[in-house]
């Protein structure tokens, strides 16, 4: 079985990045420790709030992501993976001075809900404020004729913003209680707003949500990011996509 590098970039928060490296540990199909795939991560906790930085006029992330880029690269990876659904804004940019290629999360997260649930008309998205105010993932459902229903103003700020960044939230490593409850009910909402599945678009969701948890179908794109690049450094079709 030929394997080729990967590269991860994490940091955004910490947490996410050590789930997503633990992640592509347990998905690799590997019986020794020499079958699985060769894994750099750069924890860069220097990369600036990626909403803030877009939406708000706060310091850019872009510099620092081409740092680890920049990194990576140095590395020899062929293909890097970021831990951060919102960084994905610079995804072209980044492409460009990247050898090695960067696995889209949006447009694979898209593609992948159309073809395992082909009878789903609406999905309901529940990503951070930057990713929903700048429609990457609502872009890439309308792209693969799937509609996509979003939380409120309001209920983006309760039921999105606060149990990540508050100090009794994920942002602290806190992932049951209260930012669970609070998931909980942006999930009820999406549903009442016609959503036949729901897409954890936050590479934190999976912290806290699972599949039992939710009634309809639940995609979690970082799910899907870690099995695309898992099929791509094995060369072969381990999971359908």
């Amino acid at each position: 079985m030929s394997r080729k590098k990967l590269g991860i970039i994490g940091g955004m928060g910490s947490v996410a990045g050590a789930y997503m490296l633990d992640r592509v540990v347990q998905l690799t199909p590997a019986k020794t420790d020499q079958e699985y795939i060769e894994i750099f991560v750069h924890n860069n906790s220097a990369i600036p709030d990626r909403t803030g930085g877009i939406l708000y006029g706060g310091p850019s992330p872009l510099p620092e992501l081409q740092r680890s880029i920049r990194l990576l690269n140095e590395l020899d990876v062929d293909y890097i993976i970021i831990a951060c659904i919102t960084s994905h804004y610079f995804h072209e940019r980044l492409q460009e001075q990247s050898k090695a290629s960067i696995i889209n999360v949006l447009s694979e997260t898209a593609c992948h809900t159309k073809t395992i649930l082909p009878h789903v008309k609406k999905a309901g998205v529940i990503a951070s404020t930057g990713a929903i105010t700048l429609g990457l993932f609502q872009d890439q459902f309308k792209a693969v004729g799937i509609e996509t229903t979003i939380l409120n103003e309001a209920d983006q700020k309760r039921y999105f913003t606060e149990p990540i960044y508050e100090e009794w939230g994920i942002k602290t490593g806190h992932v049951t209680g209260e930012p669970k409850r609070r998931f909980m009910t942006a999930v009820e909402i999406l549903i009442a707003q016609g959503a036949e599945a729901i897409i954890a678009g936050c590479s934190e969701l999976p912290l806290v949500i699972r599949q039992e948890d939710v009634p309809v179908p639940l995609v979690d794109s970082i799910d899907v990011l870690v099995k695309t690049a898992v099929n791509n450094c094995l060369d072969a079709a381990i999971y359908s996509l």
